[in-house]
């Protein structure tokens, strides 16, 4: 028995102008708390929107891991910039 290629199984959506397969491409704001997919085809390129539906809430987990501390002395001292380098400049 031979094994399935690619082309052999359906995969997923079809493009309905040319018949290549639709692969997703990104998520699109539609509105009023709202989102669709968007899909694009590999063979022609043509773009295909999804349905519209509620926007999903994303873990607060999928942001940076890390949190820096605020910084509440002020910005950092700039050795460059001394108060005798800032006079000989502007004086």
């Amino acid at each position: 028995m031979s094994r399935p290629t690619n082309t052999d199984v359906d995969t997923g959506p079809r493009c309905p102008e040319c018949g290549g397969a639709l692969r997703f491409s990104h998520v699109e704001y539609a509105g009023r708390g709202l989102e669709t997919t968007v899909r694009r085809c590999t063979a022609c390129g043509a773009v295909r929107r999804g349905a519209a539906q509620p926007k999903r809430r994303r873990d607060e987990s999928s942001g940076r891991g890390r949190r820096k501390a605020p910084i509440d002395e002020g910005p950092p001292e700039n050795p460059v910039l001394t108060d005798e380098a800032v006079r000989r400049l502007l004086g």
